[in-house]
């Protein structure tokens, strides 16, 4: 376990345009990602698809969300004042509908008009635990609108095996389902967590960069316990790392040099397993217990969940200086 030196920004201006959902009170989408990547030296400009009280765990919830018609019209906004420019990265998280697909889609593809090398970070929010929170209909229109735009995709194995229509129960497996994604046009794939051969006890990260000049693929695995408990909004705090990580180390690494991304799990795994670590430490000392059993959404006390939000502020030093302690093994 070797301490790493701390975060600097990229030495060319990063400026990200974060498009998901927002809470008042937690950390979930953009309330998950603006800090860390902000922290992180990252200029971010934000559009709300949703606006909650808090996140969906807790027993209720109330706000609303937002339609197309209104994240266009923040987005007409930035351009009237000429602030659409500049934007070095997007990065995209609960949309909701399909509708909002369209939306990002447009957005998007205005924004690599103007600048052909953005940098898209696409956290396909489909669903987990084997089940879709969102309309059916979006898994084919994530697949064939947005990936195609996309430089890198982060699903969760759920969301993978939706979007490839392959299941994964292996290395070997997940291996060959982001090869499938990137048959879709992402040069850029990490699966954030997936239980193989059965056990649940231990998850693994698995992540595959493929050279758009040379077609070389290098792929790589991050394995890690897991950490059992009800956390919300670790998915968007993770992308949210990756982006910051990437957008860093691109100068040491180059441009579509392979190794970038396997680097860049690493450093965002070491400050996600601190963060969880704190969450799950903190939730045990406020004393209400977590039953092992895994409790549907509509059982979950409140006081429970909210020991669960993620700890962002009080571990921001594991943002900034995180401690490493699992590494990439190429596969």
């Amino acid at each position: 376990m070797s301490a790493l030196p701390s975060l600097a920004a990229a030495s060319q201006p990063t400026r990200v345009l974060s498009i998901q959902s927002h809470v008042v009170s937690g950390y979930v989408g953009n309330r998950a990602a603006t800090f860390p990547l902000q922290l992180s030296g990252h200029e971010v400009d934000v559009i709300n698809t949703v606006q909650f009280s808090n996140h969906t765990g807790y027993n209720s919830f109330r706000g609303q969300r937002f339609p197309a018609s209104h994240i266009l019209d923040l987005f007409a906004g930035l351009e009237e004042n000429g602030l659409d420019t500049g934007y070095t990265h997007l990065l995209t998280g609960y949309m909701g509908n399909s509708e909002n697909v369209r939306a990002v889609e447009t957005i998007a593809n205005k924004l690599l008009a103007q600048t052909p090398d953005l940098f898209f970070v696409l956290d396909p929010v489909l669903g987990d635990d084997n089940a879709l929170y969102v309309p059916q209909e979006l898994v084919a229109m994530y697949r064939d609108i947005l990936c195609p735009l996309a430089k890198l995709v982060l699903p969760n194995q759920f969301e993978a095996e939706q979007l490839t229509e392959m299941k994964i129960t292996s290395v070997q497996g997940a291996k060959l389902a982001c090869d499938k994604l990137h048959s879709f046009g992402v040069p850029n794939v990490v699966i954030t967590s997936i239980a193989v051969d059965g056990d649940h006890s231990q998850l693994h990260l698995i992540g595959s960069e493929r050279s758009q000049e040379s077609g070389a693929t290098h792929q790589f695995i991050i394995s890690f316990p897991k950490l059992d408990g009800y956390f919300t909004g670790s998915g968007d705090f993770f992308a949210a790392m990756v982006l910051a990580r990437h957008a860093s180390l691109a100068p040491q690494f180059g441009d579509g040099r392979l190794g970038a991304l396997a680097r860049a799990c690493e450093l965002a795994t070491a400050t996600q397993a601190g963060v969880m670590g704190a969450t799950r430490e903190y939730q045990v000392s406020t004393g209400v217990p977590a039953p092992a059993a895994n409790l549907a959404r509509g059982y979950r006390p409140s006081e429970m969940v909210r020991g669960f939000e993620l700890r962002v502020i009080p571990s921001q030093h594991l943002i900034t200086n995180p401690t490493m302690v699992f590494t990439a093994t190429d596969i």
